[in-house]
């Protein structure tokens, strides 16, 4: 039995034990719907949803079993991306993840464009599971310095509407102001809902490029892209029709029944996807009226209805406040003639569980209550009269979502239904008090920290502080997703989920809006419906280089290869290990930290002989981009402004005043251009200026599993830039379009024609850049170098590949054929402290320099003592009015909690006393 085996049995055992199923058979595996149960939940705590430029992103980073949500033994490195509104990865870090926990920063440079960006993060073992685990949070980016008014890439979004029920798209678009190199096809893709559409434009004399396309009348967005010769991107998303109110029924189990009582939950958005408060009435189809229905301020609620008639039809009926008097329907499902309700509510301390039919009137049915793809209950129960009912006290299942689901006796789900179950005694609680009640500006405020079970019990706990001026971050935070509506919400349902922070506030209101969440998220959209057959990815407990070894002629081994590895970081190590016998390996790393770590493997045989075999490194690459960009439309509100405005007040502070005892500089982003290397000017010298640059990462970027080589990759990924065919000897040849012959140049070594079989197996990872030069001088002495021949038959043009190695060696240097393998492989993030000003040690020059920062404090890591408790100190800024503290804690047992709590900082300034 494989470690990881064994660790998840463990889980799966540790699973059932929590859950406390009903019925005693619920401990077998037969128990595991969906194999999702295996599944991580991750939660990235950001410290902010709004930055500008030159600010830093501060994450948190919990990882819980899925299950149970006790921290994660299985995986050690996370993977946490910052993705650009263009769906590209801008930054890609690796987190080291101990018990669970780990931390971690994005700068944002000045060079980084406006936009919605997306932070996602994972861990190899999720990609098992698709998407559904991963986590997602949107965050924007603002130019303080612009203040959102500088010129747009794509302007003049005109939509012109037609009498033939459809409408004309049209957009200008100026490609130079996001790449000055463009000269002239723009590819422009264009986005309706979820069709797109490829578009190629040539400019207009005005040097701006224009579409004029025709939309269906129905479609609610669209989003612009634009794609340079350079492969530059910039979009933008438009609503369409700032009037549509898309209004949608979901019947309680799936389906609205003739003759059977239902709830029907409701869900208003208006043109931006944001729910809409509406009120109204339920009519049939002579406008009688059925009942009446109000939403909450996210347009969603619930309404019942009796005695529902498969021959009518129903509908909601809404008043338009736009329009005097407009009268607006909705129509309801129909009404099935057959079918079955499957009832969910609570009343006081007890589930109340009613399944209906109005066929299977005395039939046996099955009743299946599960969590989390574990099934807790099943019951063979028989209808009387079509109606069977159900109490189970609420202390008796877990809390959050629980799935329940009636089947026939062919064992076929009829009705299925998702509630929450709301046990806030099964929450860790966090107790909180300061040393004083108010405090003044820069003034050393003391946190005491508590955290119990709801018996008063002490927790072993790590939690995190974030300290946030209220006036400036208060209302995002308290509508944004936290630790509780994570785990509890948003990590089980897929699908927007709009200010997931509302739905723990409100204590009088949360049932019926969780309720109501439950009923228009849907069953559809839950995660644990699904079932993988496959698990093909391991969980990674550390950082490690893995890949397979082959001969030169066969992918087979003969003999049992011994390899060496050696790495080259802050400590150089070595290590050693026998393939196995499909040639897999896979060398697990000590802890390395950085950026990118040097590593030298060799492949010999068990008696030590250096054996010539080729070495192919895994790629661990990363999951496709699935970019909500409906989320873009949304508008700059006063809040945000006010957050922008700022930021520009501090970045002006900041250039006025010299750096002084405890400032730190943030790290400056390095942009490297063309580096003229002494080989580089030799190369250019001698044959001219490369017209073409394929860098190196590039080219590794782009390899596939089944490359086997820099030829492959060429001839797949670039047919644009060079023809890669096959000459009368087998061995590929890499040719310059429109020139009459091709020699290659490595390292400024010309290669030799007996060595020209080499060249297409060298790996990717060996090559620096790879660089054309049309047409190059000095091609009859290139030639006579290569041929020995100083006879040039016909050649008017001839062309030079130039190719750099990282060794500088030429192609003896990085040919595979000598069992050695040069690369770089990621390492962990190195992660950063927080700054903030210490005002113990004041000097009187320190008060002429504001201090307005909005986030006051992030403590990431706070780990409490045997009794529970956890203690800190921070200085306040220069801000007055109400800060709030923002604290997320999860157990050693799997409890996770939140609390804020506030404290006020006055205007009174303290006091400097001069010494001559």
């Amino acid at each position: 039995m494989t470690k990881t085996t064994h660790s998840i049995i463990i889980l799966l055992i540790a699973l059932q034990a929590i859950l406390e199923p009903i019925n005693s058979n619920a401990q077998n595996e037969d128990n595991i719907l969906s194999t999702t149960s295996l599944a991580e939940k991750i939660y990235l705590q950001l410290d902010g949803k709004v930055y500008t430029k030159g600010n830093i992103v501060w994450f948190k980073c919990i990882v819980l079993n899925s299950g149970d949500h006790i921290p994660s033994a299985l995986s050690g490195v996370l993977y946490v991306e910052l993705i650009t509104p263009e769906e590209t990865i801008h930054e890609k870090k690796l987190i080291k993840i101990e018990n669970g926990i780990g931390q971690g920063f994005f700068y944002l440079g000045k060079d980084l464009s406006e936009g919605l960006y997306l932070v996602r993060a994972y861990t190899q073992w999720n990609k098992n599971f698709g998407s559904d685990f991963f986590f997602e949070e949107y965050i924007r980016v603002f130019d303080s310095e612009t203040n959102g008014s500088e010129e747009k890439p794509i302007t003049d979004i005109t939509l012109v509407k037609e009498e033939t029920n459809k409408s004309r798209l049209k957009a200008g678009f100026n490609p130079l102001l996001i790449d000055k190199e463009h000269k002239d096809i723009l590819t422009v893709i264009v986005s309706l809902d979820d069709k797109k559409d490829t578009l190629t434009l040539r400019k207009e004399k005005s040097d701006l490029y224009r579409i004029d396309y025709e939309i269906e009348a129905e479609s609610r967005f669209a989003t612009l892209q634009m794609q340079t010769e350079n492969n530059e991107r910039y979009s933008t998303t438009i609503v369409l029709n700032e009037d549509v109110l898309d209004l949608q029924f979901f019947p309680e189990s799936g389906e609205l029944v003739h003759r059977l009582q239902s709830k029907v939950g409701f869900k208003a958005l208006d043109a931006n996807g944001q729910g809409k408060f509406i009120e109204g009435d339920i009519v049939d189809e002579k406008d009688s009226v059925i009942t009446s229905f109000k939403s909450n301020e996210l347009g969603m609620g619930s309404f019942i209805l009796n005695d529902v008639d498969s021959t009518k039809k129903y509908f909601a009926r809404l008043v338009s406040k736009s329009e005097e008097n407009q009268v607006l329907l909705y129509p309801l499902p129909r009404v099935a003639s057959r079918g079955n309700t499957l009832s969910v509510e609570r009343k006081d301390e007890q589930i109340l569980l009613t399944a209906m039919s109005n066929y299977l009137e005395n039939d046996s049915i099955s009743l299946i209550v599960s969590f989390r793809g574990v099934r807790l209950y099943d019951m063979k129960v028989g209808l009387k009269q079509g109606i069977f009912k159900l109490s189970i006290p609420v202390e008796k299942l877990p809390e959050g979502i629980i799935a329940f689901t009636m089947k026939d006796s062919y064992l076929q789900p009829v009705a299925e239904r998702l509630y929450f179950n709301e046990r806030q005694k099964t929450r860790l609680n966090i107790s909180v008090s300061t040393d004083k009640d108010i405090y003044g500006k820069r003034e050393l405020t003391d946190l005491s920290i508590s955290t119990t079970d709801s018996e008063g019990n002490p927790l072993n706990t790590n939690l995190s502080v974030l300290v946030i001026n209220k006036q400036q971050l208060g209302k995002m935070q308290s509508t944004r997703q936290n630790i509780l509506s994570w785990f509890l919400l948003n990590s089980e349902l897929r699908g927007k989920i709009e200010n997931p922070g509302f739905y723990f506030k409100n204590k009088d209101s949360r049932p019926n809006d969780l309720d109501a969440l439950m009923l228009t998220q849907g069953w559809r959209k839950y995660n644990y419906s699904k079932q993988y057959n496959e698990l093909p990815f391991q969980p990674e407990l550390s950082l490690s280089v893995s890949g397979q070894v082959s001969s030169v002629l066969s992918k087979k081994i003969k003999k049992q290869a011994e390899l060496t590895m050696l790495t080259f970081g802050e400590i150089k190590s070595g290590y050693t290990q026998t393939a196995d016998s499909l040639g897999r390996f896979r060398f697990d790393l000590v802890d390395e930290y950085g950026d990118k770590l040097n590593v030298l493997i060799q492949s010999a045989k068990k008696s030590g002989k250096k054996m010539d075999y080729n070495i192919l490194l895994d790629k661990n690459e990363s999951p496709p981009v699935e970019f909500n960009h409906t989320k873009t439309v949304g508008k700059l509100d006063s809040v945000v402004k006010v957050l922008i405005e700022k930021n520009e007040e501090r970045e002006k502070i900041d250039e006025a005043f010299p750096l002084q005892s405890g400032d730190i500089l943030l790290d400056e982003v390095e942009v490297i251009a063309y580096r003229l290397t002494p080989t580089r000017k030799k190369v250019m010298e001698e044959y001219g200026e490369p017209e073409e640059v394929i860098e190196g990462e590039e080219i590794l970027a782009q390899e596939e599993k089944w490359s086997y080589g820099l030829y492959s990759v060429l001839m797949f990924k670039f047919p644009d830039v060079v023809d890669i065919s096959r000459g009368r000897d087998g061995t590929l040849y890499a040719v310059v379009r429109g020139t009459d012959m091709t020699l290659v140049v490595i390292d400024g070594k010309p290669i030799k024609y007996y060595d020209y079989k080499f060249i297409p197996n060298i790996p990717p990872s060996e090559v620096s850049s790879f660089e054309i030069i049309r047409c190059a001088e000095n091609f009859l002495q290139l030639y006579i170098d290569v041929t020995g021949s100083p006879f040039l038959p016909g050649i008017l043009c001839g062309s030079v590949i130039s190719i750099y190695t990282h060794s500088g060696k030429g192609i003896y240097g990085v040919t595979p054929t000598v069992g050695l393998m040069q690369a770089t492989v990621p390492v962990f993030s190195a992660s950063r402290e927080f700054y903030a000003p210490k005002y113990e040690n004041i000097q009187p020059d320190d008060w002429t320099k504001p201090d307005l920062r909005a986030l006051v404090h992030w403590e990431p890591e706070l780990e409490t003592d045997s009794l529970g408790n956890v203690s800190l100190s921070f200085y306040n800024a220069d801000n007055v009015g109400e800060m709030v503290v923002v604290m997320e804690a999860v157990s050693d047992d799997g409890r996770i909690g939140y609390k804020e709590f506030v404290y006020e900082v006055e205007g009174k300034e303290k006091e400097i006393i001069l010494v001559n």
